[in-house]
């Protein structure tokens, strides 16, 4: 199994794999990992929107609403191409609305178990669209860094994976000796979860 989805390497492959279990296939599936990711959604897309938007109280509760709802979930799991590793029972034929929007909040709920609220909160700026402030441009930020600390990087493209169509793009950044990995559907986007890794090492995140 690929453990890096939506920009995020998962560390723990059983875990990931409950994540994207329906109870159809097996007792150990996501419903309680869905139940914790939906409260993380919930509070994590609000902050984002009262950080990032000036908005009235009511303009964010629809705005809330409008990025943690059903179909805006399942616009992210497409986005995501996971489908193929969703396990079903053969009493579940279909992979519904509900259960993508669901799988959503559990991957949140994982990550937020492996790494906490801030590596769930950099996976909705990621992946959902709520036109975070561009001071979050973490590739600016890391060239502002080594341009002003005179270090030396490169960052390389080291595979890709998926079809033609849908590809995934895997990118290392090379910098101090250290090296940090990221994937994202767009190569610019792989480059900025190295940046991303890359400051949080330097402490200048």
């Amino acid at each position: 199994m690929n453990n890096t989805i939506g920009g995020y390497t998962f560390k723990d492959s059983k875990m990931l794999g409950c994540a994207l279990t329906h109870a159809s296939h097996s007792e150990n599936n996501y419903e309680k990992l869905e139940f914790l990711g939906d409260s993380i959604l919930d509070f994590l897309v609000a902050d984002l929107l009262y950080e990032n938007k000036n908005l009235k109280e009511a303009e964010l509760t629809r705005a809330r609403a409008s990025l943690a709802c059903e179909d805006y979930l399942c616009k992210v799991f497409d986005k995501l191409g996971i489908e193929k590793m969703v396990r079903l029972g053969k009493s579940c034929k279909t992979l519904t609305k509900a259960i993508r929007a669901d799988i959503i909040e559990s991957l949140l709920a994982t990550i937020y178990i492996e790494s906490g609220i801030e590596e769930c909160k950099q996976f909705i700026v990621r992946n959902f669209d709520i036109n975070v402030d561009d001071s979050k441009d973490y590739k600016t930020l890391f060239l502002e860094y080594v341009q002003k600390h005179k270090k030396e990087y490169s960052f390389n493209l080291v595979g890709t994976t998926g079809p033609a169509h849908d590809l995934c793009f895997y990118v290392e950044l090379c910098v101090d000796g250290k090296v940090f990995s990221g994937s994202d559907k767009v190569k610019v986007g792989a480059e900025k979860e190295c940046a991303r890794q890359a400051l949080k090492h330097f402490k200048q995140i």
